[in-house]
């Protein structure tokens, strides 16, 4: 009886940590989308400044692909995410993401009260990089930590080259900010495959 018993709670832990290492998953995939996306938004942000066009339509494209490879994994992860059953992260999350929204447009229209739209991207960039701080320990995912390390580098240097005629800040801002993104979306969607339990065997 006490060998059932046992046999029984290592098969319960089991399943725990593999529910756990799914929703972990679901979680990096769900944000790898969200990343990918957002590297579209930005590369075609980007043609604000009147430069490299080329690059930024690639970047385009690139991203494009990024976003549905994410999906296809996401998909493929077949576990609720923690947003759909934690109310603690999902606490965090709307908090996070009106915090973004109402920043952003507070800078949208002080910018353009003062007539500096062309910094829209920058600061945008910088808040929405910023707002990725809170799911590091939400999500459980570092990466996030790095990438919003990356959004404000890119922003402050996307705001000294608008400033000092270098190169337009949107051109900086929309390039640079869309290899951010794409790039820790990658990263991501590699966790996520890494992360993901395997299919049962029928």
């Amino acid at each position: 009886m006490q060998t059932i018993e046992k046999a029984v709670t290592m098969t319960e832990n089991n399943e725990t940590t593999t529910d756990r290492a799914g929703v972990r998953a679901k979680d990096h995939a769900s944000m790898a989308v969200v990343l990918a996306a957002a590297s579209i938004a930005w590369f075609t942000w980007g043609h604000q400044g009147g430069e490299i066009s080329g690059w930024l339509e690639a970047g385009m494209g690139a991203g494009l692909l990024a976003l549905i490879a994410a999906i296809v994994v996401m998909r493929g992860i077949r576990v609720a995410p923690s947003l759909a059953f934690d109310p603690a992260i999902r606490k965090v999350y709307w908090t996070s993401v009106i915090a973004e929204i109402v920043l952003i447009v507070g800078g949208v229209i002080v910018l353009n009260l003062i007539g500096q739209s062309a910094y829209l991207s920058t600061w945008t960039l910088a808040i929405v990089g910023l707002h990725f701080l809170p799911f590091v320990k939400a999500f459980r995912a570092p990466l996030l930590r790095w990438t919003a390390v990356a959004c404000v580098v890119v922003a402050g240097i996307a705001l000294w080259a608008g400033l000092a005629g270098w190169a337009p800040a949107p051109t900086i801002a929309g390039a640079g900010g869309g290899l951010v993104l794409l790039g820790f979306a990658l990263l991501l969607m590699r966790e996520a495959r890494s992360q993901r339990p395997a299919m049962p065997v029928s």
